[in-house]
């Protein structure tokens, strides 16, 4: 991950709220970035299906990929 120094005015005694919003900002950034760990075999079993869990892998790698 990449580090960017920004030199910023603010009032005096609110420096340590801005740095308190800005970490809070770039922690949302980054959970915005990761992606949701979830597989096929995590939700297999919660909707009926007469297809296994290979089977629908498949066709979503199908779907997905062409």
């Amino acid at each position: 991950m990449g580090e960017i120094t920004v030199r910023v005015s603010v009032p005096d005694g609110l420096e340590e709220v801005f740095k308190k919003e800005l970490k809070a900002l770039s922690a949302g950034l980054s959970r915005l970035k990761k992606k949701p760990s979830v597989t096929v075999d995590d939700v297999f079993g919660i909707m009926p299906s007469k297809k296994s869990a290979k089977e629908m892998r498949l066709e979503m790698y199908e779907e997905l990929f062409g």
